[in-house]
């Protein structure tokens, strides 16, 4: 028979165990993130003259898959959230008589925090777990080796294009978003409502002020960056067998999303206070 103060002691190990497990890996990932992320940087940094045209050729392919091809759904998304949205509001606020400020509340949502988010989403669905599943299968076929016999900089060539090209498809996926939202928004005003297009124009114009840009701007750039690095960072992770692949493509998408939360909320209280 064990002690009460064994038995207590050897309860609570059991029970802290995979607490300090998770906590473990968690710190680790978030290391090699960091990791990868200065390192892409001091190679960008190191980019000699005659590398530019292979980079800019694999970043063109990347925002070709991340961007073009995720464009017809996001502007549909954006267009019915618009409309949606605007019902939503319009129900809530004619009741006290306030149907001038719709465009308002409507910029300021989708600008400040939908339009980001839901992009994000959508290229996390999309691209980015596509990006942690192609690093993990190129890792376990050897392809970095022969890259690096090559003399080819596997992080010049595989993860500076997959970053570069995040940032520019998440930029410019949010601003197309964001005018399709609102032109989805200013549809069901104009159809349904009685509210005129040049008063809702004016209030949008009135809405939309430097602040809304700036976290706009910020978001997409951060965001598009932290995708990417997330996802390549869980794909290269692997160690040993294909079976690990779905793991790190459900890792990739979970942290994603984890972090471009907490991003977000860290950004808009930063700005808005």
């Amino acid at each position: 028979m064990l002690p009460k103060a064994t038995k207590a002691q050897f309860g609570l190990q059991r029970f802290a165990s995979p607490l300090g497990g998770g906590l473990r890996n968690w710190l680790a990932h978030l290391g090699s993130v960091a990791w990868l992320g200065l390192t892409c940087v001091r190679h960008l940094l190191g980019l000699r003259t005659n590398q530019l045209g292979v980079l800019y050729d694999q970043t063109k392919l990347q925002v070709r898959f991340t961007a073009l091809d995720a464009l017809p759904l996001a502007l549909l998304t954006s267009l019915l959230l618009g409309g949606i949205t605007l019902i939503q509001v319009f129900a809530q606020m004619s009741a006290f008589g306030a149907e001038t400020y719709l465009s308002q509340l409507l910029a300021q949502l989708v600008i400040r925090e939908l339009g980001p988010l839901l992009v994000s989403v959508i290229v996390i669905g999309r691209s980015g777990t596509a990006i942690a599943a192609e690093m993990a299968s190129i890792k376990l076929s050897g392809e970095v080796d022969a890259l690096c016999a090559m003399g080819i900089n596997p992080i010049q060539y595989l993860l500076l294009p997959r970053i570069l090209g995040g940032i520019i498809s998440v930029f410019s996926l949010i601003i197309l978003f964001d005018a399709a939202a609102l032109l989805g928004g200013f549809l069901v005003a104009w159809s349904r409502f009685p509210l005129s297009p040049q008063a809702f124009f004016h209030a949008l114009g009135n809405a939309i002020q430097w602040s809304e840009l700036i976290i706009t701007f910020s978001k997409a750039t951060v965001f598009g960056g932290l995708i990417p690095l997330i996802c390549l960072s869980s794909g290269l992770r692997v160690r040993s067998s294909s079976t690990e692949i779905p793991q790190a493509v459900t890792a990739a998408a979970v942290a994603s999303l984890v972090a471009v939360f907490l991003v977000g909320a860290f950004l808009s209280v930063l700005v808005y206070g």
